[in-house]
C-alpha cells in the first residue's frame, strides 16, 4: 500500500499489494522526486488522480498547490477562461475578475484530466502555455509568468489519437516526457480482497455500521466479475452492499448487483494475460478451497454457499486441480 501525509491532516491511501501495483509504487517514489511532465495512462476509474496527487506530494513542490482541471467537454474559450483567467466584460456572463487556474497553481502543480479529450484548437492554446509558462487573462492586455508542474491524465490510446490526427504530435510528446501507466483491476485480481476490506472498513465508519465482511459466496461473484469499471465501479459496489447489509452480517453474494461473467478460454485470450489467469486463478483457489473445508468437501453445500450451481463447481475444481485429500476425484457429496 503507498500512503502519504497531506499537508493540513489526512492521508494519501493507494491500495494494493500485487506485482503491478508494486511496479507502480516504484514507479511514483522514483518519477515524484522529478519535476518532469508526467502523462499518467489507464482505464476509467483506475485511480489515475490518485496517482497524480501521489507524484505531487512525493515531489519538491509538496508543500505548494495542487490544482485539478478536466479537459472534458471544455471550448477553447472555456478552458482559456479556467485556465489562464478572465476580466470582467471579456464575454457574456463575465461578471468580474477570474485568476485562473494556472496562476492558482503557480509553484506547484497543474493536473489536467482527461487530456485526451481536448480538442485540437484548445491543445494549440496548451502548448503555447507549456512552452512560454506565460498566462494572459481572456480580455486582458498583461501577461504573467508562472512556474508550474504539469501532470495529465488519459484512458485514451494517444498514439492512435496521434496517428488519426486528432492529438498534436508535439504535445503529445512534450506531455509525455515520463509515462506512468496505471493497471486495471482485471490485472490485479488479487488485490480484490484487500480493497474490499479497505472500502467495508470507511463505508462501516461513514455510515456508523459494523459489516462484517464479505461472505466466501460473495467474494467468488466479485472475482468472476469483469470490473469495467474498475476500483470505482467497486468502490460503489461496495457502499451500496454495505448500506443493504444488517450490522455484524456478512456481505452475500445475493446482496451484490453484479455477476460473474464467463471467463474466455485461455488459448482465446490476448497474448500478455498469463498474469491475469494465474492471479484469477489462485484467487479462486483459496476461496474454493476454504469453503470445501469447512464443508468436510461436500460439493453441493459449498456450491450453494459459492452461489454456483454443482456442476459449474466440479469443473472449477477439475481446471483448478483441486482434489480431496487421499483420493483421486475432486469432492464427494
Amino acid at each position: 500500500m503507498f500512503s502519504a501525509q497531506l499537508p493540513g491532516g489526512g492521508r494519501l491511501e493507494i491500495i494494493g499489494s500485487s506485482p503491478s501495483m508494486q511496479a507502480l509504487f516504484r514507479d511514483l517514489e522514483t518519477v515524484g522526486r522529478s519535476d518532469a511532465a508526467v502523462l499518467v495512462e489507464g482505464e476509467t476509474g483506475v485511480g489515475k488522480n490518485l496517482v497524480a496527487r501521489a507524484l505531487h506530494h512525493l515531489g519538491p513542490r509538496s508543500n505548494q498547490p495542487f490544482v485539478s482541471l478536466s479537459a472534458a467537454n471544455l471550448t477553447d474559450q472555456l478552458f482559456e477562461s479556467e485556465l489562464f483567467g478572465h476580466v470582467r466584460g471579456a464575454f457574456t456572463g463575465a461578471y468580474g475578475d477570474h485568476k485562473g487556474l494556472a496562476r492558482v497553481a503557480d509553484n506547484g502543480t497543474l493536473f489536467i484530466d482527461e487530456i485526451g479529450e481536448m480538442n485540437l484548437g484548445t491543445q494549440a492554446k496548451l502548448l503555447c502555455f507549456l512552452d512560454q509558462q506565460e498566462v494572459r487573462p481572456v480580455g486582458g492586455l498583461r501577461t504573467a509568468r508562472v512556474n508550474v508542474r504539469v501532470i495529465c491524465a488519459t484512458n485514451r490510446d494517444l498514439r492512435e489519437s496521434v496517428r488519426k490526427g486528432e492529438f498534436r504530435r508535439d504535445l503529445y510528446y512534450r506531455l509525455r516526457v515520463i509515462a506512468v501507466r496505471v493497471p486495471s483491476l482485471r490485472e490485479r485480481l488479487e488485490d480484490l480482497p484487500i480493497l474490499s476490506d479497505y472500502f467495508i472498513h470507511r463505508f462501516n465508519r461513514h455510515y456508523g455500521k459494523s459489516v462484517a465482511g464479505l461472505s466466501d459466496g460473495a467474494m467468488a461473484v466479485l472475482l468472476g466479475h469483469r470490473w469495467e469499471g474498475n476500483v470505482r465501479e467497486l468502490e460503489n459496489e461496495i457502499e451500496r452492499a454495505v448500506v443493504l447489509t444488517p450490522d455484524e452480517r456478512k456481505i452475500l453474494s445475493d446482496t451484490l448487483s453484479v455477476e460473474p461473467e464467463p471467463i474466455v478460454r485461455d488459448e482465446m485470450q490476448p497474448e500478455g494475460t498469463s498474469v491475469l489467469r494465474e492471479s484469477r486463478h489462485a484467487a479462486e483457489r483459496k476461496i474454493i478451497a476454504k469453503s470445501l473445508q469447512r464443508h468436510q468437501w461436500n460439493v453441493s453445500a459449498t456450491a450453494r454457499e459459492l452461489g454456483i450451481s454443482r456442476v459449474g463447481l466440479t469443473r472449477k475444481l477439475k481446471r483448478l486441480g483441486l482434489r480431496r485429500p487421499g483420493t483421486d476425484e475432486p469432492s464427494a457429496g
